[in-house]
């Protein structure tokens, strides 16, 4: 028996009481008149010749195919709510800077949540859409303008979004060819060193060596030069209509900062004031690799050992455990 919404199983349809086992591309409409849930064939069938009484027993609401929808919520209760809030809000638009306090502002959303409440709840239904009636009639024009707004807000927002989108595709590509530049000149390093050793002398390795990577050095600032000249003689034009847009609609443009790009040091460098690294240091195994002709080949320096030793040795000057723990003891009592 159709004895409304709530006695209805979720899937059968209670008309032709077909249900989505059999049929598992069966679709259920409702009608915004009643809420009443029936099979997209029923609502085909029983309204296509034009509008038709409900066929729930004791409805009595005559029904149009053209207000039938998909049902979006599963509980009806809440599906009803959410088309009686944006009905009531299609009327009452009135905007923040329309009224003189927000006192008077939360008077009228007061009212507003009483004109939905009623409806919601079938409560002087009557008499609250008799307000909303004369609501609309005198207040039509102003009505209109803020629908624009919105509108008008509402465009803003999704190109905002766009265009984030587009910045964001924009660096993820800036970026992997950035990679791939890197690679490209790494590669061209490795080519230069291996051209300065095929042709070098016995003897002159190292000084080989230093003299292709200067030169690979200069080579990736002239193309890192080109690169910053090229990006800011391009105009951004798109960026600057949208700004100009958000401005004119009282939305935040976005920060400037978020364009600079992340720097973890803060362009900070490590300044070494501790020792200095001398020419040469007694050590037997270093000596005889530095001697090997292999080595000399792979472009092995022996100063960067002594750099990468000396530095192990004295990071951890400056450091008094015993300080250190009796702050990490007060750190963990407070």
């Amino acid at each position: 028996m159709m004895d409304g919404v709530s006695g209805i199983g979720d899937e059968v349809c209670p008309v032709c009481k077909l249900d989505t086992y059999m049929n598992p591309s069966m679709r259920f409409l409702i009608n915004t008149e009643c809420y009443h849930k029936m099979c997209e064939s029923c609502a085909d069938r029983i309204y296509s010749q034009g509008p038709a009484p409900c066929p729930y027993p004791n409805c009595g609401k005559t029904l149009r195919k053209n207000r039938f929808k998909r049902q979006l919520f599963s509980d009806v209760a809440v599906e009803r709510e959410v088309d009686v809030r944006k009905r009531v809000a299609k009327v009452f638009n009135r905007r923040r800077e329309e009224f003189a306090s927000l006192n008077d502002y939360n008077d009228y959303l007061e009212e507003v949540e009483t004109a939905i409440f009623n409806l919601v709840n079938k409560v002087d239904v009557e008499a609250t859409e008799a307000r909303l009636e004369a609501y609309e009639a005198a207040n039509r024009q102003a009505i209109a303008a803020n629908a624009s707004i919105q509108t008008r807000e509402a465009e803003n927002a999704e190109l905002m979004l766009n265009l984030e989108a587009e910045r964001r595709r924009q660096q993820r590509a800036e970026a992997l060819e950035e990679s791939m530049a890197e690679q490209e000149l790494k590669r061209e390093v490795e080519r230069k060193v291996i051209k300065e050793l095929a042709n070098a002398r016995e003897g002159e390795a190292e000084d080989a060596v230093r003299k292709a990577v200067a030169a690979a050095q200069k080579t990736v600032q002239l193309k890192k030069s080109s690169a910053r000249r090229s990006a800011r003689d391009t105009p951004s034009v798109s960026f600057e209509a949208a700004a100009l847009s958000m401005i004119n609609t009282k939305l935040a443009t976005p920060d400037a900062r978020d364009e600079l790009p992340y720097d973890t040091l803060e362009e900070e460098e490590y300044v070494n004031d501790l020792y200095t690294v001398g020419e040469h240091y007694y050590d037997p195994f270093l000596d005889n690799i530095e001697r090997s002709q292999q080595a000399k080949a792979a472009g092995f320096g022996v100063r960067n050992v002594y750099e990468q030793l000396l530095f192990e040795a004295f990071m951890g000057l400056g450091c008094f455990i015993e300080n250190e723990k009796a702050r990490h003891k007060g750190a963990v009592t407070t």
